[in-house]
């Protein structure tokens, strides 16, 4: 044991041997005089991963926004299947309103065709055609007191309301993605991010119209 403290004695120890104090000194120096390569750094560490979490943001509301509209033209699609079978029966009660009873098809043939936001469009003047259908009715009474067309009109009607709910978070869905894309740092990533275009489901003018209780609602 005397030897090994003699030992240590001579050589001056663990600390000297390893010159660690000049070491620590050393390092402590280079961190000091390149404190502007690690400040950088750590921007660019910050800023790399702002911009991760933004993009990951506007493909999360972009496809929150397609998954919106897959659920809105699914209960569309209801709509549409429901047409035939109301334009049918109201020509078997008011055949001479051909012009009326056209617009509907015609409308109903385009929204078939449409896609993206065309199709939203078009799905506006379907629910146009589908309130001056309803219109008519008024004028021949025994189309309003049918069975058939009263069970055809209900139906509409339930479609519709789901139609509104669906539309209502799609726009919801929309104007979240586009007011964060808008908003800094969100615009500059946008651009670069893969994300299509959206327009909001609107009725435009007709909106009031549709909305009185004596009409079937559609929006």
């Amino acid at each position: 044991m005397l030897k090994i403290l003699a030992s240590a004695a001579q050589t001056g120890g663990f600390a000297e041997d390893t010159d660690l104090y000049n070491r620590s000194v050393e390092s402590t120096n280079f961190f000091l005089d390149n404190w502007y390569i690690w400040f950088f750094t750590a921007v660019l560490v910050i800023m790399l991963y702002i911009i991760w979490v933004v993009h990951a943001n506007i493909q999360a509301m972009d496809e929150r926004v397609e998954a919106s509209y897959g659920d809105l033209d699914a209960i569309l699609a209801e709509r549409h299947a429901l047409i035939p079978n109301l334009v049918e029966t109201v020509k078997a009660f008011a055949s001479q309103e051909h012009k009326v009873l056209k617009d509907v098809i015609d409308a109903r043939a385009s929204a078939m065709r449409s896609a993206g936001n065309e199709k939203l469009k078009a799905e506006g003047d379907v629910g146009q055609s589908l309130m001056n259908l309803l219109a008519i009715t008024e004028q021949y009474p025994e189309l309003a007191s049918s069975e058939r067309f009263g069970d055809l009109q209900n139906e509409l009607t339930h479609v519709e309301q789901r139609v509104t709910a669906a539309r209502r978070f799609y726009n919801l869905s929309v104007e979240e993605l586009y007011a964060y894309s808008r908003a800094f740092p969100g615009n500059v990533i946008a651009k670069f991010s893969r994300i299509g275009e959206h327009d909001k489901f609107s009725l435009g003018e007709q909106r009031d119209e549709l909305s009185q209780p004596v009409k079937v609602s559609f929006q």
